[in-house]
């Protein structure tokens, strides 16, 4: 190689550095779920962190758009306007704590569909995966201890007219699990909810982050993190018949079913079998342990789907008489104890930013799970499996920042291979399309 050569090549080698965006921001905010929730600090790191990715983009020229980023953008955007429908402080703290959690996944989007050098898809899987392990911990201590409420050094920096509001304490005195005993059950219902604030947020982030564990077996050949992957998915059964979400159990079937076909059309029939089998053991365990009883006791005495339909109702109605905008937020509802524009993001989108907001979102999401869809690998086959059950539990089940947050990376990570950004980061810049 020539001296001219070798001189090119250092510059190239020079400029590729310079310009590559270090993987760390990304990776601290799910390395560093467990440190952060424990500081009630989850949302606050997040941003923290994201103004660092922030910066590290705009002085990269890494920087690259592919078909989605403008759709959330767009949504995102759209949210800022709906503020002028907030009728009091307090919705307004929870506008601006809803808006930030949006500003953390989108940055972080952007940041990991750019930085494919650092945030290879397998780091991506790993760090997701760890929090997969703490959401299970998290679920055995909420069995052991469910009396327990985490006091967050955040928390006690609150004002009482804040922690005053059942929703802030929950988020920043967050329960180990959810108590219930519904008036004339026979029997308390000892729901886990850590590291989440409630029950149904923990099992969202169980259907969400259980393919990305499956994905992890798949791509290691570490002995030690295989065991321990097989070991989490016993261990989650416990706490997951402890909640009694149906929505759960029906995500991971969906998700399951959704590989099983996929795969059976490409002619994979080890993977296929072995699938079939387990998901036929885990519902013999679940059914043998009392699961349909459980869930039958807790429907005939909270009638949650009856309530729900209600709420949903009532919700689209009342959203018919501000269609653009919405409300800004969730408001009390004039019948029932329920707050309008809860349980569902699909109806927290309706209610709080319009039908303009919702339809952006699912431009976003829908979109990016078609585009998506061809999936050529196994791996990336059950990481699609995520957006595909995400695209249908947000009708009846809310988003933290952590499972929007799994969304976001999984779909970062899928769009990337999509369009030959995967590893390299490299690649032309393609629009919305």
């Amino acid at each position: 190689m020539s001296a001219t050569t070798a001189s090119r090549s250092a510059v190239a080698t020079t400029d590729a550095d310079r310009d590559s965006l270090p993987a760390w921001p990304v990776l601290a905010l799910l390395w560093g779920f467990p440190i952060f929730w424990t500081l009630g600090a989850t949302v606050i790191a997040g941003v923290l962190l994201s103004v660092v990715m922030l910066s590290f983009l705009a002085h990269s020229r890494a920087v690259r758009f592919v078909p989605g980023v403008y759709a959330f953008t767009a949504f995102v955007v759209w949210v800022v306007p709906c503020a002028v429908m907030i009728d009091s402080t307090a919705r307004m703290l929870g506008l601006l704590y809803r808006f930030s959690i949006l500003a953390v996944v989108g940055t972080a989007f952007v940041y990991t569909i750019s930085a494919g050098v650092a945030l290879s898809r397998r780091r991506i899987v790993n760090a997701l995966t760890f929090v997969w392990f703490v959401t299970i911990a998290g679920g055995l201590l909420g069995m052991a201890f469910p009396e327990v409420r985490l006091t967050t050094p955040v928390g006690l920096l609150l004002p009482d007219s804040l922690t005053g509001n059942e929703y802030v304490r929950d988020l920043f005195f967050p329960p180990f699990a959810e108590v219930q005993h519904p008036f004339g059950s026979p029997q308390t219902f000892v729901r886990p909810s850590a590291p989440f604030p409630y029950a149904n947020s923990w099992g969202v982030a169980i259907v969400l982050l259980t393919p990305v564990a499956v994905a992890a077996f798949m791509m290691t050949r570490s002995r030690p993190l295989r065991a321990a992957v097989v070991v989490g998915l016993a261990a989650m059964i416990a706490p997951a018949m402890a909640t009694g979400n149906r929505g759960m159990f029906a995500g991971l079937a969906l998700a399951a079913v959704y590989v099983v076909v996929r795969l059976a059309l490409r002619d994979r029939a080890a993977p296929v079998l072995t699938i079939a089998i387990l998901g036929a053991i885990g519902a013999v365990v679940l059914i043998g342990n009392g699961l349909l009883s459980q869930i039958s006791t807790r429907q005939q005495y909270g009638d949650s789907s009856g309530t729900r339909f209600s709420l949903y109702q009532e919700t689209f109605t009342r959203t018919l008489q501000s269609p653009l905008l919405g409300y800004g937020a969730p408001r009390p509802s004039p019948s029932q104890e329920i707050s309008l524009g809860t349980q569902g993001y699909v109806w927290m989108l309706m209610f709080s930013f319009g039908f303009v907001g919702l339809t952006l979102f699912l431009l976003f999401l829908w979109g990016t799970t078609l585009r998506t869809m061809r999936a050529p690998g196994d791996v990336d086959l059950v990481l699609h499996s995520v957006l595909v059950v995400a695209s249908v539990i947000i009708v009846v089940y809310g988003l933290d920042i952590m499972q929007f947050l799994t969304i976001m990376l999984v779909a970062a990570v899928l769009l990337r291979r999509r369009y030959g950004l995967d590893e390299t980061g490299s690649g032309p810049a393609i629009a919305d399309g």
